[in-house]
Parts: C-alpha cells; structure tokens; sequence
C-alpha cells in the first residue's frame, strides 16, 4: 500500500472514532434534551415534508447515522488485510453498544429494533461501496 493510502487509512480511522462519539454522544442525551433536537430538525423540515413526524425523524437519524458510520469505516478498511467480516462486525457492535448506552440514560431505552434499523444503514453504504470497489477492480 502506498503511503497516500495509509494517510487515506489513517484519515478514515479518526473519522470513523469522532462519529462514533457523535453517535454515542447522542445515546447519552437524556430524553427530553433528544426530543427536543429532533423536534428541531421536524420544525425545519416539516415545510418541505409534511408528512414526517417527529417518529420518523427519530427513525431516519438512526439509519442515517450508521450509513454514514459504514462509510467511514469503509474507507478506513477498503485495501487492509483484515477479514471481510470485520466492518460488518463492528458496525453491528457499535449499534449493539448505543443501544446498551441508551439503557442507562435518562427517559431513554434500547430498542432491538434500532439495532437493526442501525445496522440496516450501515450495511446498505458499506455494501453498495464494497460492491462498487468490486466491480471497478474488474
């Protein structure tokens, strides 16, 4: 591998560590603070959309933010030695991990429906990259 692609590597790698603060960050927010952030978001967008509710906002961040993790953690992986199982398995234990997270804060709970919802954008950006990379290295 070539020194850019370790840079590259490296680069992902830390990027990959604070969104994963982000997300867990947000796990740590009491329920009220967390309604309040998402209700944020609703008023913004409830002109453009105004069928969404504050439930699917809640639902979206959560398949948002773990698309975004498998991005990242695909280009802190793509070209490594490691086994292919491995983006797939962390990015299944870090939803595991927010979900437990949510089980000691305040007003919140971890929902096994969010760990798949999670895990679901995860896998749907870190497949469709891999595919992508794939094809193109034919």
């Amino acid at each position: 591998m070539t020194e850019r692609g370790k840079t590259r590597r490296v680069l992902f790698m830390v990027l990959t560590v604070l969104w994963l603060a982000v997300i867990w960050g947000h796990s740590m927010m009491p329920a009220d603070l967390s309604k309040q952030e998402s209700g944020g978001l609703l008023a913004l967008l409830i002109g453009w959309f105004p069928f969404l509710t504050d439930h699917m906002i809640r639902k979206l961040a959560h398949f948002a933010e773990y698309a975004v993790l498998g991005g990242l953690l695909f280009g802190a992986t793509a070209g490594g030695k490691r086994s292919p199982a491995f983006p797939p398995l962390a990015g299944l234990l870090s939803a595991l991990t927010d979900e437990t997270i949510q089980l000691f804060t305040e007003g919140r709970s971890g929902q096994i429906s969010d760990v798949w919802l999670d895990f679901s954008g995860f896998l749907l950006i870190w497949g469709c990259l891999a595919l992508i990379r794939r094809i193109k290295s034919k």
